[in-house]
Parts: structure tokens; sequence; C-alpha cells
């Protein structure tokens, strides 16, 4: 194993730290960097739209790995540092204040907010109007939040809902305005989505689906809203709708991208000592045998990882079943595999005090299931449900409708 190289990693999220941790746990010669422009260490997000708002954590809860171990382990965290030049030819990266030389570089500049546009015009995050991705926005939330009576959320994803969930939770009135003609619509099916909308309208979320925002209008400290034929006024807009991989100073180069960098599935790019991985990625799965690119907390984790022991010469697939999660009230909804490519589904479970589940099967094997319960209920099946799927195991509908049949015994 080659020793003493210097090893870039830019982005400070999850993929990073676990990168970061799985080389130096390998290679302890080489000189590990952290070029992050958040001046924080790496840190957990999911909390923000949820725990963080509802004062269960702190800061320092959030962090993968405290101060110290960055320091015993060597690896050297640059924070505050936005690059703006990449020089593959000459294995450069630039700030506007210093260049970083590398042998190897690891991409993680993970995702940023896409921006409402209504008619045209690029809605920019400003005072009471807000975007949430990372710990500055949420705490700037939070905030707000407390001062606000009338909050309206922008967008029926999972930040949206979750931030949904912890504002009623606060006492705020809260509308969603969601242009598509289902809650979380990309990602979960339909039943699914009913089932939320129904938990969050009997908590007192107000709905509405199929909108059309023609207006925004600011008067003072208030909002008008115009959508559809309605009006809404609001105290605070929060907008989530979706995600862009970070790959603009990379877009004039070389590096071959497509909804992300394009890599292998050894986390490798088109370009020779240049591996990316987390939400910037679209990487090769080889269970699939396409593309994707994917946000989630455990994918972030377990990519990095893999980069990692790429990165050092240990030459190791990628093939993680895809999965998630999101928390909302005291329902806990799980997804894992793709959900969207499927011949049949079947529904396991009638309640959701011990949870409901759909598998989607194509020749009657797995190839997603998505669940939703209170508290935890659905989880072990979901994992199960992942595990079957990845070792493709032929199933029927009678055995995963039947709940009697406990799924580690198909």
């Amino acid at each position: 194993m080659n020793k003493n190289k210097k090893i870039l990693i830019l982005g400070g999220g999850q993929a990073a730290a676990y990168a970061s941790k799985e080389i130096r746990s390998i290679d302890t010669g080489s000189d590990v960097t952290i070029i992050s422009e958040e001046k924080y260490l790496p840190y957990e997000r999911p909390p923000l739209s949820k725990d963080y708002i509802l004062d269960k954590v702190t800061f320092n809860n959030l962090l993968f790995f405290p101060k110290n171990f960055y320091v015993e382990n060597n690896i050297k965290f640059i924070g505050s540092t936005k690059i703006t030049k990449v020089d593959f030819d000459n294995k450069k990266i630039s700030s506007s204040l210093n260049s970083y030389d590398y042998d190897q570089l690891l991409i993680a500049t993970g995702s940023s907010n896409r921006h409402l546009v209504i008619n045209g015009q690029t809605i920019l995050p400003q005072e009471n109007i807000i975007y949430l991705r990372d710990f500055e926005e949420s705490h700037s939330l939070k905030e707000k939040m407390n001062k606000a009576k009338n909050i309206t959320i922008i967008g029926g994803g999972f930040i949206g809902l979750e931030i949904a969930s912890s504002a009623v939770q606060k006492g705020k009135n809260i509308t969603v305005l969601e242009r598509a003609e289902q809650l979380m619509g990309r990602v979960i099916p339909l039943k699914i989505a009913n089932l939320i909308q129904e938990k969050h309208e009997s908590m007192g979320t107000k709905i509405n689906l199929n909108v059309e925002i023609k207006n925004i209008e600011q008067k003072n400290d208030a909002f008008t809203i115009h959508y559809n034929n309605e009006t809404l006024l609001s105290d605070l807009i929060i907008i989530g709708v979706g995600s862009k991989p970070n790959t603009e100073i990379f877009q004039n180069t070389s590096l071959k991208i497509d909804n992300g960098i394009l890599t292998d599935e050894f986390s490798a790019t088109s370009i020779e000592d240049v591996f990316a991985a987390g939400d910037v990625s679209s990487f090769y799965h080889p269970f699939y045998q396409d593309h994707m690119r994917l946000e989630s907390y455990k994918h972030a984790q377990n990519h990095g990882i893999n980069a990692g022991k790429n990165l050092i010469g240990l030459k190791t697939s990628y093939s993680e079943i895809p999965w998630m999660w999101s928390d909302q009230f005291n329902l806990n909804l799980q997804l894992t595999g793709i959900c969207n490519d499927y011949e049949t589904s079947v529904q396991r479970g009638s309640t959701l005090e011990d949870g409901i589940i759909y598998f989607f099967l194509k020749n009657r094997k797995i190839m997603g299931a998505c669940g939703l319960g209170v508290g935890g209920k659905v989880g072990r099946d979901i994992r199960l449900a992942g595990k079957l799927s990845e070792k493709k195991i032929k199933v029927t509908k009678e055995l995963l409708s039947d709940k009697n049949i406990k799924l580690n015994k198909i």
C-alpha cells in the first residue's frame, strides 16, 4: 500500500467524515485533509428538520465524531473554504486564497436546494423565506418559527412534511402547498401518501395538492401567497422543492456528469485518482444495472466508506440496497429498494398500530418495499425485505401478505 500520499476530501458532510475514518483505519501514513465550505465539523442533517427544531438535541449531539477524533487520527479539517477552481491535469484545487495539491481526490460536495421559480422569477432565501439544508438555516428557522404564527410550507416532500410535523407540535398554524397530485409523489406509493396526509390533517396541518403558485406578495412582515384561485396569508414561508447535486464547479472540466458525477461501482469517476461519493454521485449499481443518485443517511455513510476503501486500493464494489426513513408525528416511514419498477404490489398489515407495508414485485422478486407505522413497527420487516431483494429470492403474494409468516423464515 502506498504511503505518504496527499489525499484531499472536498466536502464536509457524512460521506466525507466516514471516508476519512475508513482511510485512516487502514492507511496511517498518508496526509488526509477535509475541505468544507461550512465552518463546522461534519454533522448529521436529518435532525435539522425534526429534533433540533423541537429542542431535543443540541449541535454537539449532531457531530458524527468529536473534534478530538480528527486530531488523534491526524485528519486535517479546513472549514469556511469555498473551492473556486479545479485543475485535474495538475492535480490541484484552489480557493480565492490558497491552492491544494493532491495525489488522490474524493469529491463529496453533497447537494443543495433547488430554488422555487414563479413566472420565471427565482425565489431566493431572504428574511422569513427559508430553505433548509444546513445547521445555520435550521437554527435560523427555529428562531423564526418561534416568533411566527401562520407558516406556509411550499413542497410536500420529506423535508417539508418533517418541518410541518415539528411546527404543528410547536403549536403553529401550518399550510402545505404541493404542486403534485399526492404528497411525496416521487418516492412513495399513493396509499402510503394518503395515510401520511390523513395523519397530518388529523393533527391540524392544512394540505393543498395540485397547487400552482402564481405570485408571492410581501407587505411589511406579512406575505400573501396567490395560488390557483386562492390567497393565503403567512408570517413565514419555508420552501422545500427538491435538491440538486453540487457539481457546478466541475461543469467545464472533463469530469463526466449526468444528474451527478458519474462513478462506477468502485466509486471511481471518469478521471484517474478522482473518486466521488454521497449525494453528489450518480453511481453505477450492479444489482439494478443502472446509474442512480440517492440522498439518504445510510447511503452517504456507506458510500463514503466504500470510496475510502477504493481510494486506498482495496477494490470493493458498492451494491447497497437503498434504504431511507422519515419520522412525522408518531409515525415512522421506511423504504428499501426501488418502489417504481414493479409488476404487482402486495399489502401486509392493515393498521398503523401494527404497521402497513407494501411490497413491490417483479418476476416474483422484491424490487422494493415501503412501510408506515407507529414507532418502529415496520423497521424489522423493511430490513428483511431489503435482504430478500438483495438475495433475489422468489416469493409469493400469499407469503408476503400473511403477517403470521415471518419474513426471515422465507
